[in-house]
This record gives C-alpha cells, structure tokens and sequence, in this order.
C-alpha cells in the first residue's frame, strides 16, 4: 500500500532571476524545431498515449535552469533547521532525482495553466510521480524570481507550523512546509515554468518529493518548450484560453519530410522510417525483430505488449530461446514470449513463476519437484 503525501494549496508571490548550470539529455525530448528563430524543445509526459475522457495535447512555455546545489543546500539548511529545533526527529538531506524533475517539469505546466494543484486530466495527482517512489509529495509556488524565492515561501509556512505544534488555532496553510522537512522524503526535483499565454511572465515553480531516484543528475530540456500532458477533453477550450495549445500528435514530430529508410539515431535514441515514415511497434528487419513504442523509439531490455513479455538485446533485437540476467534463467519462445507456469523444451518440462523466473531445486506451487536446472523430476 503506498502513502501518498500531498498538501493542497498554492502559494503567489510575485517579485525576478534565473539561476543556469550544465543541461544533461532528457528521455522526454522527442525533438527540438525551430520556432520564431530559436530552438524549442517538445518534451512528453509520464504517458504517450491519453487515457480515456482525455487529449493529449502541448503547452508551449519556458523552462527554466535549475543551479542543482544551491537549491539542495537551500532546502537542506531549512531541513537542518527544523531538526535542531526538535520539529522532526532527525535531519536526512535530501539529494536530487532526475525522475521526479520530469515530474515537475509536467506539474508545472500543468498548474501554470489554472493555478490550482489539480491536474488538467481527470486524473489523481500522483499519477505524474515515478511508480518507484514509495511516498510523494509536493509543493507550488507562482513568483517573479525563481526557485530560491519559492523555497524561501515554503519556508515562511514555519511560523504559522510552530504555532500549530505548540497548540495554536491558526489555520494558515503549512503542508508546503511539512513536506519540505519530512524526512521521509530523500529526493527532489524542481521545476520553473513559464507560460507563454501569462501577461505577467511569472514563473510557476513546483516541487516533487519521494524516496527513490535512478539517476541523480539534471533533467536537461530547459529553454523555450512546448510540454505535452494530459487535458480532459471537455475542459480543453478552457486550457486554451489560457495557454497556447499545441494539438500535433507527439509522432509527428519524428516524422520525416525526406525520403530516408532504415535506422536514425537522434537524440541518443534510435528510430526506423520507411520512405520517411516513422515505424511504431514491431518492425522486422535484416530477419530480426525489433520493438518501437509510440513515439517510435527503439526499446531493449523486457517490454510488455499487448500482454505478454518480450526481452529485446542492448541492439533493441527481440531474444529467443534461453536468457540468463543476474542469475536467473528466463526462457522465450519461438515468437519471443516469455513463458510463465509449465512448459517444455526438447524433452523437459520446467516451471517459471508469474515474474518469468525459472524455478530450479525447489518444489513447484503446484507440488512437482524441479532440479538445479529446473528440469522436473519424474
């Protein structure tokens, strides 16, 4: 069961500065066009397909660049405080989360649209955080400045916090500062947006929190964008009324205007056109399969389609027969699916469990003996 941790105001302030530092590739770019003279960057959400009652649609805006440790040891020294004040019981620093950035990128251009926390989708607000994370939370903020104005915010939620723990009536909003100093949370990510449509030109700042990252380093994708994300589709007049909606479906901008053929690595990222037309799903060629998703990305490792798992080589080629991956014995058959429950191979039958692992030297849920190589003992 996870927890999901989330306060539920908005905070605006409005005063200006941008901090830069190295930009690292972000998974999410699916292109950069040139636009009104300057490259923009078109950037996905956590899906690539909307759900239903949804569109998928972009917001075109800026993203601004994040100085990593200064707003580490900005939030750090807050969450320093509040440990040797006795208003948490330990200080945990916190690190930065290359996951949680993305979903703040989104959350960001979400809430720059309405102002309010609630997503533009019909869906749940933690549905935008990293699956991984146990525990997620965030904060907002609207302010001419930046990141450190919006931390300095939270942080004015303090006051009003100690009154509380000391028995006070005040019913100011705290949760933002809550979750800055919660301990639980031992990653961030944050994100400034600013939306094109906005007279004002502020910057709405969020901030993800959770307890699990893959990588620890910046996002990247910061300057002039267009981020896609979910709208519900009867509310969709209304987000254009206050944003600059961009309805390009995501892969039409891989596609190509010459003729090309074959495989083209952009990005960093592998994609197969026929005649210019960028392939999605399955594609055979050189008599290997190959698996592309929506945005026609060239995928490797396990993937699930349409039910059943598939486990793709480090050249994106669809395996077959046996596979071994930290010391576990997975087994796919003629068509690539990895088998689960009995089956056999030449003379042996053998289990695997619903994960796909081969049982070996055990009994099988089902009261059959399988040996070291997971053969059945007859």
């Amino acid at each position: 069961m996870k927890k999901i941790v989330f306060a539920s105001a908005l905070a605006l302030t409005l005063a200006g500065a941008v901090l830069t530092n190295d930009v690292f590739a972000n998974d999410r770019l699916v292109a950069t066009q040139s636009a009104d003279g300057r490259n923009e960057n078109v950037l996905s959400s956590e899906v690539l397909n909307p759900s239903s009652g949804n569109v998928l649609v972009g917001i075109k805006g800026e993203f601004l660049t994040p100085n990593k440790q200064t707003i580490l040891d900005a939030i750090n020294k807050i969450r320093k405080e509040a440990a040797d004040e006795g208003l948490v019981d330990k200080y945990v620093p916190i690190k930065w989360s290359t996951d949680l950035e993305k979903t703040a990128f989104v959350r960001a251009t979400e809430v720059s649209v309405t102002l309010k926390p609630e997503r533009l989708s019909t869906k749940e607000i933690w549905t935008a955080f990293p699956s991984s994370n146990s525990i997620r939370g965030e904060a907002l903020d609207v302010n001419y400045e930046g990141f450190l104005k919006a931390i300095e915010n939270w942080h004015a939620e303090k006051a009003n916090y100690v009154a509380k723990k000391k028995g006070g009536t005040s019913k100011e909003f705290t949760g933002y500062y809550e979750a800055l100093i919660n301990s639980k949370f031992t990653y961030v990510g944050l994100a400034a947006f600013k939306n094109a449509a906005s007279s004002q030109k502020v910057a709405t700042i969020s901030l993800a929190l959770g307890d699990d990252a893959s990588s620890e380093e910046l996002a990247g994708g910061y300057g002039p964008a267009i981020q896609y994300t979910e709208v519900t589709s009867s509310n969709l007049s209304t987000v254009k009324s206050k944003a600059v909606v961009v309805e390009k479906a995501l892969k039409e901008f891989r596609t190509s205007s010459s003729d090309q053929s074959g495989w083209v690595q952009s990005n960093g990222k592998w994609y197969f056109y026929e005649s210019g037309d960028l392939k999605t799903g399955w594609v055979k060629t050189d008599g290997k399969w190959y698996y592309l998703d929506d945005l026609g990305v060239m995928q490797t490792g396990f993937v699930k389609v349409d039910g059943s798992w598939y486990y793709l080589s480090s050249s994106g080629a669809m395996f077959t027969g046996w596979y071994k991956e930290n010391g576990t014995w997975y087994y796919l058959d003629e068509a690539g699916i990895m088998k689960t429950g009995w089956f056999k191979v030449g003379p042996h039958w053998y289990y695997a469990y619903d994960s796909g692992a081969l049982a070996v030297s055990t009994t099988t849920p089902d009261g059959y003996k399988v040996n070291g190589n997971g053969e059945w003992v007859n």
